[in-house]
């Protein structure tokens, strides 16, 4: 698979399935956040974890998507979903994570998360091999939050999210606040992260930092 990072909490996934590649977008933004999607995105799936302009552009993505905005399990094109409802402290009670599965890959989306997780949210994100978290602070995690959630989940490889780029009209902290908050950050730098199961590191977790395409 592929994973491309558009600033905040918005990746361009891509699977290969049995029906050929399937596209699936998290929380695409609106422009009102400082950050212009790049024009003509296509999806085939898009998931929402919140209700908000940086998360609910659902309209400006092309295709004919199945849009998931809701907690429960779905099967959409050989590509398995769970929403899982998880209020945060900020007062949004209609906020979800999301696990997805394919390619014999677990990815758990973590969307704008402003907390610790609940013994029963943990339960629901088990072997998780890549975590998707923000890390920039104030509405979301900080990067202290972010360092603890990550030791709940023990992921193989993390993505931080929602942190500082250029542009953004919010501030947040950087990638370089999160790593300090981590007792070991092996540090990877790309684009694009193309990876397959026999991919995964075996023993330390890998911080892999996108840059924003």
């Amino acid at each position: 698979m592929q994973i491309v990072w558009h600033g905040l909490s918005c990746f361009e996934i891509t699977f290969k399935t049995l029906e050929g590649e399937v596209i699936l977008v998290s929380d695409p933004y609106r422009s009102e956040t400082g950050l212009k999607l790049p024009r003509n995105m296509t999806a085939d799936i898009i998931i929402s974890t919140h209700n908000a302009e940086d998360a609910n552009a659902i309209d400006i993505v092309q295709g004919n998507p199945f849009i998931i905005a809701l907690p429960g399990e779905y099967e959409v094109r050989n590509v398995f979903l769970f929403g899982i409802q998880a209020p945060l402290k900020s007062g949004d009670r209609s906020h979800r994570l999301f696990v997805m599965e394919q390619e014999g890959i677990r990815i758990a989306h973590l969307g704008a998360l402003d907390r610790s997780l609940t013994d029963k949210e943990l339960e629901q994100l088990s072997h998780i091999d890549i975590l998707m978290i923000p890390v920039g602070g104030g509405r979301v995690l900080s990067p202290g939050d972010a360092s603890e959630v990550i030791g709940q989940i023990e992921p193989r490889v993390v993505i931080p999210m929602t942190h500082a780029v250029h542009g953004m009209k919010e501030t947040v902290g950087t990638v370089d606040s999160f790593c300090k908050e981590l007792s070991i950050c092996r540090r990877e730098e790309a684009i694009k992260y193309k990876v397959s199961r026999r991919d995964l590191p075996e023993e330390d977790m890998l911080i892999m930092n996108l840059e924003r395409a």
